[in-house]
């Protein structure tokens, strides 16, 4: 059995779409734990009435916690998962057919080479926009990632290149990536960071998932370099919000590593990174 977390929050628009496309995967063995982070538009109305047709495979999980935020909300998601394969879902994208099926015949190949490690298996995306006009083929080539280069300790510590709507992982990465410390702002970065410094990170060169972006998009795909720079004010301003939890969060797992280290470093692998340096 797989267990699938999906973290809701003001997701009404494309919330079907998602929850459709995971009941239409060729593999049927999982069940789909969603948690709504007090939403106020009709998101659990919406939840409620897939969880009345499919009361087997589909629950919502109704607890005191209030909102969370996304990260925390995908932590109460992961106290509730018991399964030994466990994946991450976004609410507005469309899983392809056969993402499960494909994850996991690399995650059980994974366990027989490595049985007793944490294991997190990570794949592409083709970028579409709201209406699912395809954007880009391949979100990796878009970002000019290299998830065999990128996803070493040495790199990943200063930038994820794993996205979480496309990971599965197993029990002993949960349990090695739990509970998240309050430095912990992005869960699948954590929990990569813990799995590639403990255990083993795989990766397959497809696409399993339609990346949805709009205007709602909290991390998204740049269609451009010329729209990376013209968006570089607002990164700015993320930078400056986030910049500082994002380098407590990589210290949790490099405690040796210095604040400027880490800026350069992130500075010279995004240069690197849009200009193939």
């Amino acid at each position: 059995m797989i267990d699938i977390l999906l973290a809701t929050y003001n997701g009404e628009k494309y919330l079907s779409q998602q929850i459709d496309s995971i009941i239409a995967q060729t593999c049927k063995d999982w069940q789909l734990l969603i948690r709504d982070d007090l939403s106020t538009d009709n998101t659990v109305n919406i939840i409620k009435s897939y969880t009345r047709r499919h009361p087997d495979k589909i629950r919502l999980i109704e607890d005191n916690k209030g909102h969370l935020g996304l990260a925390r909300n995908f932590e109460a998601l992961l106290e509730s998962a018991q399964s030994e394969f466990i994946m991450f879902c976004d609410q507005d994208d469309i899983w392809l057919p056969n993402k499960i099926e494909l994850t996991l015949n690399t995650m059980k190949a994974a366990r027989q080479t490595w049985p007793n490690a944490p294991l997190l298996v990570h794949t592409d995306l083709k970028v579409v926009d709201e209406t699912l006009k395809p954007i880009a083929e391949s979100f990796w080539k878009l970002n000019r990632i290299s998830p065999e280069s990128d996803c070493q300790l040495k790199k990943i510590i200063y930038q994820n290149i794993v996205t979480g709507c496309t990971v599965m992982i197993n029990k002993k990465a949960k349990e090695i990536s739990m509970p998240f410390p309050p430095e912990a702002s992005i869960h699948d970065w954590w929990i990569a960071l813990n799995v590639v410094k403990y255990g083993k990170i795989l990766h397959m060169a497809m696409p399993t998932v339609l990346y949805r972006q709009h205007t709602a998009n909290l991390i998204g795909a740049k269609k451009s370099l010329k729209e990376d720079t013209l968006l570089l004010p607002q990164k700015f301003v993320h930078a400056r919000r986030f910049l500082l939890s994002d380098y407590r969060m990589a210290k949790k797992i490099a405690p040796d590593i210095s604040l400027v280290q880490w800026l350069l470093k992130n500075i010279a692998l995004s240069f690197g990174r849009r200009f193939k340096l």
